[in-house]
């Protein structure tokens, strides 16, 4: 009978995991609904921006399952987030991260929101349960099919298009101040 107790509690955990699995994977009912209703397979613009966007929400939401982890680990356990804090601290994200990325991507807010609010809900046990285990995470969303890329060589992407902008916005500053002599100059001459 004794024998039996560790069997029975791996057989517990075993169960746990298989269904923690069979949940953590499933389609989000909620995206499911608002994409029958807007998505257009014909759309090959809309199809690249969508996956472009996963991806960046991907890469950023597991930056952000990262340091809630990080936060735990210092926290009284009993004071720590749960997955369902996660959740909605992640969701929370989602909407702060909506409006900007679609600006940037010339997209919609609400399709931003609704493909993060997806790659939340069908991703965040999977994130978690990664970053708990220490596992390596840099190719995560690249596992998960949300990118065609690791998370360093998305830094690194981003590295270079943030090198840019500033380069962009150094020429447009120097192409005002000598926009701004010359009309000084023709000013002066009147």
């Amino acid at each position: 009978p004794h024998h039996a107790e560790p069997i029975l509690a791996m057989l517990r955990l075993l169960l746990l995991a298989f269904v923690h699995g069979a949940f953590s994977a499933a389609l989000d009912p909620e995206y499911q609904a608002w994409a029958s209703k807007v998505y257009d397979a014909t759309d090959k613009e809309a199809h690249e921006k969508g996956k472009a966007l996963s991806c960046t929400l991907c890469t950023l939401l597991l930056k952000s399952a990262r340091k809630t982890h990080e936060l735990n680990l210092k926290k009284p356990r009993e004071e720590r987030y749960g997955e369902e804090d996660t959740l909605d601290v992640l969701l929370e994200t989602c909407d702060d991260l909506a409006g900007p990325l679609a600006r940037q991507m010339k997209g919609y807010k609400k399709d931003a929101e609704m493909i993060c609010a997806r790659v939340v809900r069908e991703n965040v046990g999977d994130m978690l349960d990664a970053v708990s285990l220490g596992e390596d995470i840099d190719d995560f969303c690249k596992d998960q099919g949300l990118c065609e890329i690791t998370a360093a060589q998305m830094d690194k992407m981003m590295e270079v298009v943030a090198d840019v902008a500033v380069q962009q916005a150094k020429e447009n500053a120097k192409r005002k101040e000598k926009e701004a002599e010359e009309a000084q100059k023709r000013y002066e001459e009147l």
